[in-house]
């Protein structure tokens, strides 16, 4: 078994069975027999993948409600607008991020010249 929990595990290890003989039935079989794999399946993996991200939509404020932590370690650290990981995670996979992040900016830290060699 995948996973150990009795009640998601089996559930984890039937998707993820299911992926790896699609990747694998996309690897053994010849181009005409990929492509009528690639037309019944693609919509089918679209749409399970746009499910998933419907969930980790972002609130008024722009923060994912799955992701977010429930509560701070530091309740008096504000904290920053991250993406959101699976978005992250799905834009990492089809294509660059800095494309679909133009707003976000490397953090600049205070003492850079402590860092740098001379």
């Amino acid at each position: 078994m995948l996973h150990g929990n009795p009640l998601t595990g089996p559930l984890q290890t039937s998707v993820h069975q299911r992926l790896d003989d699609l990747t694998r039935t996309a690897g053994l079989v010849d181009a005409g027999r990929a492509a009528d794999l690639a037309r019944r399946e693609i919509p089918l993996l679209v749409q399970a993948l746009r499910s998933v991200l419907a969930a980790h939509e972002p609130d008024e404020h722009g923060r994912c409600p799955v992701c977010r932590t429930g509560s701070s370690r530091l309740p008096f650290r504000r904290r920053g607008r991250l993406p959101c990981r699976a978005y992250l995670a799905v834009q990492l996979r089809l294509g660059t991020v800095e494309a679909a992040t133009p707003g976000l900016r490397p953090r600049r830290h205070r003492a850079t010249h402590l860092h740098s060699v001379s």
